[in-house]
């Protein structure tokens, strides 16, 4: 089954590419801790692929998982990163196979995708929201990977010594027009296949937005939370 719209991601980030450098500081607080942790492997890494939206500086091909022509060839790096794409993906555990029998031996996955717990304050205001003015609510942010479920997934696809974390980074706004301005900054706004397809309404988010102060707000800002699942493997025939 499709989750995602894959129509709508490379709309949503060929929008985003005009002014990602205004909303990139996600991209580049994860990307410097992934810097971080390939510098902790004592390891030169001669053949190096990067799986995002917007190219590594820290690896030497760079591809969209979303590209029309996307595939990942057998015993072909050594070293593979993705940052903040995967979460899109709708058969996440076949891509991770695919990752490893991208690797050649002996070679080391590093990931990094949102986790269940990103945007949970937007997530139940909407929804709160919707089901007092409609009493019914639509699917408005997807679905994604719980911390605890990473492990089995990795290990699932043949990953030596699999390895997971999490970080949480909370971002203030000073109302949800700012956060939903950054969200479609970074190119990540709805991409449900069963996602309202019009405009939400201004009653609707002026509702959430209310519920969203009620519940959440902090001497006059609003907290968004963004988990981040790090993920680490190796391929060892």
């Amino acid at each position: 089954m499709n989750l995602f719209d894959s129509k709508a991601y490379h709309l949503h980030h060929q929008r985003a590419k005009k002014t990602f450098h205004a909303h990139n500081f996600l991209y580049a607080h994860v990307e410097k801790e992934l810097t971080a942790r390939l510098q902790d492997f004592r390891k030169q890494f001669q053949t190096s692929l990067g799986l995002s939206a917007y190219p590594l500086s820290i690896t030497q091909e760079n591809t969209s998982l979303f590209e029309e022509f996307f595939v990942l060839s057998e015993d072909s790096f050594d070293l593979i990163i993705s940052c903040l794409q995967a979460h899109w993906i709708n058969n996440l555990p076949d891509l991770l196979k695919g990752i490893h029998s991208a690797l050649k031996n002996e070679g080391l996955f590093l990931g990094a995708l949102f986790g269940g717990n990103t945007l949970i304050e937007l997530r139940e205001s909407l929804l709160q929201a919707e089901l007092e003015l409609k009493g019914g609510a639509t699917a408005r942010i997807a679905p994604m990977l719980h911390p605890a479920d990473a492990p089995s997934l990795l290990s699932q696809s043949s990953f030596f010594m699999p390895v997971v974390d999490r970080e949480t980074i909370t971002v203030t706004y000073p109302s949800l027009t700012h956060l939903m301005k950054d969200l479609q900054g970074m190119g990540e706004t709805n991409k449900l296949f069963e996602r309202p397809k019009g405009m939400t309404s201004r009653h609707l988010f002026e509702k959430a937005e209310n519920l969203y102060v009620k519940k959440y707000s902090a001497n006059g800002l609003l907290p968004a939370t963004f988990e981040i699942i790090y993920l680490t493997g190796w391929r060892k025939d």
